[in-house]
């Protein structure tokens, strides 16, 4: 007997009118129809009138025998006067001592059948899987046989519910050890089912179905929780190059998986698990194993065949393990040549799976944003590494220079001195105040009058040597402070950190901490993470640098279109709006207005060759100007000029004194102005231009595509027919493209989208290999003070102990109130 069901695990139970056997239906009406085999469709007759059966029908028992007794059983739904017609999926076999077992019922096309033939074997277990997915159950390949050739001669693919779970027996006998470990539960899913299909290979290469079992022991899968089948979750390639598109922009596996759920409309439209996206991101990574220093080498070397201008070298030990790396290209060199004054070098920073340490050179553009000029990879912190890497700035840049900022690491102050002999080296201030906070005891207080009255003179930008030193004694003394050990110690090397002993060094107030390193940092932690491999790191860098670079042109369009409003009526304000980018503009601008409002001209002295002015300004204090008639220059005392490359309030109420109509040329930086970038002029010049990659014009076009999709499908959002017509003409295209489904099951598609994503092909010999780890003081976590720690304990929620019901510090398994009734 054979019934037709849509859940046949649901429904009430039936008696059918033969009486061999019990069926199941949701208010079903028996009536017999059809053929063993064949594959019936529902219909809406009404049962009064429905015809007689024409024939007795077949049913195939578990043994190949017949069942002359037994009917096919159709099922129709009815809800009062109404009728739903019931879309079939499963037909239900009943045979005396073989129980229930299910015929999935699909379109004849997906269906295979005895003796069919497939050009390979993988056609083959293909169409099997795909029958499998659209009839509700999962596959597994089983048993095969060879020929002595290695050629497989006969290939069985199983249901997945085949075969029975081994569980072993355990001897109820006394004194025998029994492993008390334990282990994981995983429960079984095979039941003894029969579906399979046989596949044999014939005499010209193809193969055939010789034998093709259709029944099933177990209810099949519904339509709701078919998308969970493994024959229906499958990375295709849209899928993937989804996945690596969100990689680039840090999402992980979990979120690109929810991302894609919401653009495709749900869960069951994905078309896999949030598994397989984790598995493919696995994938990804395991590409470039034990090959990818080979990869990003073989990548520098391809960028410096399009471009000379490109810079990198690298350096490997006995092993062949790349050690240390530095690479600079075009754009870098040329924003150095435009804004390289002062360099900050910051070697604390660790962001791939072998700790290397990312070493950036970083500077400040003509907005005031940080600029990347050059980086590097250093396995070791020593002083040889050092200067390796500072040896490779220099001579990538060409120049020195005029001042560097680091921390306070001994190894760098050494290296420092003899590969950059004229460069000024400075201390970051950034972690020197930090630490004055963490070092004196007094300084943590918030309200602390020590730490306001040592910031007043450590940072600031007027003091000379001489009073800065007084004042340092005055508050250290006030404190009783004198025999402060730590204290002691900077103050011996304040000309390395001190802006007092900067005050005549050019453009030292540009970077006078690391902070700017700190916030270039943050930038990369935005893109970089601390598990990616070499590959990775580099796809990541260039994001970062393109991000970086978008930023730069923004701000260069904005200042070439806005017109800022005026504050005074001087025409030199006006002539500084036409010069200056928006940023360095406000500033000057309210140098200007300040000259106008708020500064007052105190006394003149003229010696004939200068006049000597005293400026009184908003802070009560008074600035020494000096104007040289014979050169036509202006000095102050507040040395805002040789300090940031601007002139100051002071030295503009002079300017507006004098009735100039425009600030001098020679009091113009070149860095500060609209074209910074195009006023650099290099030897050379022709080859610091940008390499032009051939995979640009194919990003670009997919780039065009992916924009053309979704504005065309925002434009019809609301048009459902118009929808379908793309969708279908989209899918006619994609099978057009390939003979079968291009899944990425196939390694080649595989290596093919993780070729295109990362930019290298994976090596066939490897010279160079990656790194051991090793461990640094700017990798793994940072060390932390003992205020940072105890701050942040404190917002710690405190576990909660089932035993005593309060929130402590242990749990259930420790706690001390119950521990002795504990035995």
């Amino acid at each position: 007997m054979e019934v037709s069901s849509t859940n046949p695990s649901s429904i009430p139970t039936l008696i059918c009118p033969d009486g061999n056997g019990i069926i199941s239906d949701s208010d079903a009406i028996c009536h017999v129809d059809g053929e063993a085999g064949s594959n019936p469709k529902p219909t809406m007759e009404d049962p009064a009138t429905k015809p007689p059966p024409t024939s007795t029908p077949i049913c195939h028992d578990g043994e190949g025998t017949h069942d002359d007794d037994a009917a096919i059983h159709h099922v129709e739904d009815e809800t009062g006067s109404a009728q739903t017609q019931i879309q079939v999926k499963v037909k239900i076999v009943i045979s005396p001592g073989s129980g229930q077992q299910y015929i999935p019922m699909c379109d004849p096309v997906l269906k295979p059948y005895v003796n069919q033939r497939f050009s390979s074997l993988d056609d083959g277990i293909e169409f099997y899987r795909r029958y499998a997915a659209n009839s509700g159950f999962d596959i597994r390949l089983g048993t095969a046989s060879r020929a002595r050739d290695g050629t497989i001669t006969n290939k069985y693919v199983y249901c997945s519910r085949e075969g029975e779970k081994y569980c072993p027996v355990v001897p109820k006998v006394k004194d025998v050890q029994v492993d008390k470990q334990t282990k994981r539960d995983r429960p079984t899913t095979r039941l003894g089912c029969r579906a399979r299909i046989h596949l044999t290979n014939s005499s010209n290469s193809t193969y055939y179905v010789k034998k093709f079992e259709e029944r099933h022991n177990h209810e099949l899968c519904s339509e709701r929780y078919r998308h969970f089948l493994k024959t229906n979750r499958n990375m295709n390639p849209g899928h993937q190059k989804f996945l690596m598109t969100c990689a680039k922009v840090n999402m992980g596996p979990l979120k690109s998986y929810r991302l894609y759920k919401e653009m495709v409309g749900g869960y069951s439209n994905v078309g896999c698990t949030s598994v397989e996206f984790k598995n493919s991101n696995r994938d990804l990574k395991a590409y470039a194993e034990g090959c990818d220093a080979q990869m990003i080498l073989n990548k520098l070397f391809k960028k410096r065949e399009l471009s000379n201008a490109f810079f990198f070298e690298y350096d490997t030990d006995d092993k062949d393990q790349l050690t240390r790396l530095f690479w600079a290209d075009p754009i870098s060199r040329r924003n150095y040549a435009a804004f390289g004054d002062v360099v900050s070098f910051d070697a604390t920073y660790s962001t791939n799976r072998y700790n290397l340490i990312f070493a950036p050179f970083t500077g400040v553009d003509n907005h005031r944003r940080i600029v990347t000029f050059a980086s590097g990879l250093l396995s070791k912190e020593d002083t040889d590494s050092y200067a390796w890497l500072i040896g490779k700035f220099k001579e990538c840049m060409g120049r020195q220079p005029l001042m560097i900022i680091t921390d306070q690491d001994p190894g760098s102050k050494n290296v420092i001195e003899r590969v950059l002999p004229s460069t000024r080296h400075r201390y970051c201030m950034w972690h020197i105040s930090k630490k004055i906070t963490e070092r004196v005891p007094d300084c943590k207080k918030a309200e602390s009058s020590f730490r306001k009255k040592i910031n007043e003179i450590i940072w600031s930008d007027v003091l000379e040597p001489v009073e800065f030193e007084k004042a340092w004694g005055d508050v250290i003394t006030e404190f009783g402070l004198n025999n402060h050990n730590w204290l002691g110690k900077i103050f011996e090397v304040r000309q390395k950190w001190i802006p007092s002993y900067f005050r005549d060094d050019p453009l030292s107030g540009l970077l006078r901490t690391t902070s700017s390193s700190e916030s270039v940092n943050s930038f990369f932690d935005k893109f970089l993470k601390p598990r990616l491999n070499l590959v990775e790191f580099f796809m990541q860098y260039d994001l970062a640098l393109e991000a970086q670079r978008h930023a730069q042109d923004e701000l260069n369009s904005e200042t070439k279109i806005s017109i800022p409003t005026m504050k005074t009526p001087l025409p030199f304000e006006r002539h500084a709006m036409g010069i200056y980018t928006k940023r360095i503009f406000r500033e000057v601008q309210d140098e200007i207005a300040a000259a106008c409002f708020t500064c007052s001209l105190l006394s003149i002295r003229d010696d004939g060759l200068s006049c000597f002015y005293k400026i009184g300004d908003a802070s009560n204090s008074t600035f020494d100007v000096v104007y040289d008639s014979t050169e036509d220059s202006y000095t102050c005392s507040c040395k805002k000029y040789v300090i940031m490359g601007l002139l100051c309030c002071h030295i503009f109420v002079l300017l507006k004194d004098k009735k100039v109509t425009a600030i001098l040329d020679k009091y113009i930086l070149s860095r500060w102005t609209k074209n910074a970038i195009r006023n650099v002029s290099l030897s050379g010049e022709n080859t610091l231009t940008e390499y032009d990659d051939p995979l640009d014009e194919h990003k670009s076009v997919l780039g065009q595509l992916y924009s053309e999709f979704y504005h065309c499908v925002g434009v019809v959002d609301d048009d459902t027919e118009t929808l379908r017509s793309i969708m279908l003409y989209l899918k006619d295209r994609r099978e057009a493209a390939s003979n079968k489904d291009m899944s990425c099951t196939s390694q080649s598609t595989k290596r093919r989208l993780f070729q295109n994503h990362l930019g290298v092909e994976v090596p066939d010999l490897v010279t160079i290999y990656p790194p051991a780890p090793v461990h640094n003081k700017g990798s793994g976590r940072r060390i932390k003070s003992a205020a940072e720690i105890a701050i942040e304990n404190s917002k710690k929620t405190l576990r909660l102990c089932r035993k005593c019901n309060q929130r402590t510090t242990h749990d259930s398994r420790n706690c001390d109130k119950f521990a002795g009734g504990a035995n």
